[in-house]
């Protein structure tokens, strides 16, 4: 077998993310834990979007857009130098 060698701080950087990782493993055999991950998710999960969607179709603003002037299709100042 090969033997190779890394830096100090990459060693102690791979170290500290087996560590890490060996805690997340324990957490996921904690019953207890796993208990209210469930039902975090099933909260999540099952909340509805009150929000209606908004139409596309023809005439599906008519109650939102109250006002256009009358110059809305008129050149604007600002673009002036692009047209």
């Amino acid at each position: 077998m090969k033997t190779i060698s890394i830096p100090e701080s990459e060693y102690l950087s791979l170290k500290r993310t087996v560590e890490e990782l060996k805690m997340q493993v324990n957490l996921l055999k904690d019953t207890d834990f796993l208990q209210k991950l469930s039902v975090a998710y099933s909260i999540w999960n099952n909340k509805k979007d009150t929000t209606p969607l908004v139409s596309n179709k023809r005439g599906s603003g008519k109650d939102a857009i109250l006002y256009i002037s009358d110059d809305f299709t008129a050149p604007l100042e600002d673009f002036k130098d692009y047209m």
